[in-house]
């Protein structure tokens, strides 16, 4: 499946909420995310511009395989996806195969649905919130760039690791 998305940094979080309801978005996630980020020891992966992780929302683990980024205002790349039962058991598997944890992130999120539109709010206490819009389209994310009071001059096309060099985390 290919992903498009933005996302806006800085927002107004209770008027991106207030918004996200009047457009008819339902909450459908709020919690903590843990994230681990994995490559082999000779960082192929990163080498290659593609990246692996596994994530735990609430009581759901994910595991997200996600190609190289397209050079493009929007952030587009494949992505396969599956979930499984087990965290750490997902976690020693991909220990077992010769991976390594290459990164590691906690933040808050709240999710939000339109259809096929998706919303997250993510909050982590060293960075601002911020809006991440994705859409199984780029005209259906820039409509939607554009209700919430946006334009496409505020969006970029980065990832939560992107995010994280703009301000600076360690």
């Amino acid at each position: 499946m290919k992903e498009i998305e933005v996302k806006i940094l800085d927002i107004d979080v209770d008027a991106v909420r207030t918004k996200l309801l009047q457009l008819g978005a339902k909450k459908k996630f709020e919690g903590v995310v843990h994230a681990l980020a994995f490559d082999f020891p000779d960082q192929r992966l990163k080498k290659e511009g593609s990246f692996l992780r596994i994530r735990k929302m609430g009581e759901k683990t994910e595991l997200c395989f996600k190609g190289k980024k397209d050079d493009s205002p929007f952030k587009r790349r494949e992505e396969t996806e599956v979930t499984t039962n087990n965290f750490e058991t997902t976690i020693e598997i991909m220990k077992h195969l010769g991976l390594q944890i290459t990164h590691e992130g906690k933040k808050n999120r709240e999710s939000y649905t339109n259809g096929k539109v998706n919303f997250e709010i993510d909050n982590d206490e060293r960075i601002p919130h911020f809006l991440e819009i994705e859409a199984p389209t780029e005209e259906l994310v820039e409509e939607y760039v554009k209700k919430l009071g946006y334009s496409m001059n505020q969006t970029n096309n980065w990832s939560y690791l992107d995010v994280e060099k703009h301000y600076k985390v360690k």
